[in-house]
């Protein structure tokens, strides 16, 4: 379904600024049989920007029945994210000092668990069956479904409001944000709060990261163009800061209290998205341009490499899909992650086949691409016995 309008203001006037063609979901991990391989859809991918509010947004809508019911992420694998999740509650622990939180996507509790050791009374929701029943497993009091107005009566009903409602990397996959933030108003006590943490666009036009831009990602917000959807829903936003999670992050907070004090944190952002121009389509129009540089660029030096090179990945994540699928690496030989839930399956669209780290060790590459970028310092100093060639594509491309 190709969306029409802006999902933040509801603009018909949108740009478009990079096109990707046809594409495999993201985080599609097959399963290693013919069966799957043959079942793979792919999907246009297109990337606008609204003319009127600036915000960026993927306009081809994949059914999330189709990208998150059987979700191959687990963030508690993860050491960088848990240490991430670790931080973020003892945040909201001493800025916000809530005695109850929501979370909407919550996957397997990395959040909760580190707010249940608090004190704070902490819930999730998540939509994704496999996941939410590995976070039941460990003690989490978690739902299995999507939130929006209906799950929050339901919610209210069973718990009561909360002090402080968060997502944290999802509120931007959703195609109809409105939705979450109806949903909030009912679960808020009326002091509550509502924290977001998401992808940040002004982090894209410095990294320029367009490996982000996927189906599962529908939205890249600036705090300007955020504040026009919040302000539409009776928030204000209260305050934000940003932070380094998944390449730069902004996390925010609002109210419904109009009489609240905007914060320091807030004015400095919306000062730097001013000077940057974080919401002029052309500044967009440039990032489109200077990516697709980035992408041939990328394209021709590693398909020279691999005529002399034995190549590896290392990270099978969503940036992971994006970059071989848009360079066409059909060369990889094997692409490395720690997580269960992806080892042993296939890559998205090249089928490249995914294997545990210790893998490498018995059959080490000459050179090892880290497609998980963003960790790439933690993962090289977890494969230190490795002595060949890493490289990182972003944010340029870099041999070590």
């Amino acid at each position: 379904m190709r969306r029409q309008d802006c999902r933040c203001c509801g603009s018909k006037s949108l740009l478009r600024f990079l096109d990707l063609g046809k594409m495999p979901l993201a985080g599609g991990f097959l399963a290693n049989t013919k069966e799957a391989v043959a079942q793979e859809q792919q999907f246009q991918l297109d990337v606008d920007v609204c003319q009127d509010c600036g915000l960026v947004q993927i306009t081809e809508v994949v059914d999330p029945e189709i990208m998150f019911q059987d979700y191959s992420f687990s963030s508690s694998t993860i050491a960088p994210l848990v240490k991430h999740f670790e931080d973020y509650a003892q945040w909201l622990h001493a800025n916000l000092q809530p005695k109850s939180v929501l979370e909407f996507g919550c996957n397997d509790g990395v959040l909760l668990a580190p707010l249940e050791k608090l004190g704070i009374k902490a819930v999730g929701i998540d939509p994704s069956g496999n996941i939410t029943e590995l976070g039941r497993s460990r003690g989490h009091d978690i739902i299995t479904g999507y939130f929006g107005e209906k799950t929050a009566e339901d919610i209210v009903v069973k718990y009561g409001q909360f002090d402080l409602i968060t997502g944290s990397n999802v509120f931007a996959h959703n195609n109809e944000p409105s939705k979450i933030l109806n949903g909030a108003k009912k679960v808020l006590t009326p002091k509550g709060l509502l924290c977001l943490e998401v992808m940040y666009a002004g982090d894209l036009i410095e990294s320029y990261q367009w490996d982000t831009l996927y189906h599962e990602h529908l939205t890249f917000y600036s705090l300007t163009s955020l504040q026009t959807l919040l302000n539409r829903h009776g928030f204000k936003v209260l305050d934000a800061v940003r932070i380094p999670m998944h390449g730069g992050s902004l996390r925010v907070v609002a109210t419904l209290d109009q009489d609240a004090q905007v914060r320091d944190g807030a004015l400095k952002v919306f000062a730097y998205e001013k000077e940057k121009k974080l919401v002029d389509p052309e500044t967009w129009h440039n990032f489109g341009v200077f990516s697709r540089k980035k992408i041939d660029i990328a394209t021709d030096v590693y398909g020279a490499l691999a005529k002399t090179k034995r190549i590896w990945a290392y990270g099978a994540a969503g940036k992971a899909t994006m970059w071989v699928n848009a360079c066409k690496m059909n060369y990889l030989e094997a692409v490395v992650d720690a997580s269960p839930l992806r080892a042993g399956k296939l890559m998205p669209g090249t089928h490249t086949p995914i294997v545990f780290p210790e893998e490498m060790k018995k059959n080490a590459p000459d050179h090892i691409f880290v497609t998980a970028w963003n960790y790439a310092e933690h993962i090289r100093a977890k494969e230190s016995w490795f002595k060949g060639i890493w490289s990182v594509p972003l944010p340029d491309l870099r041999f070590f």
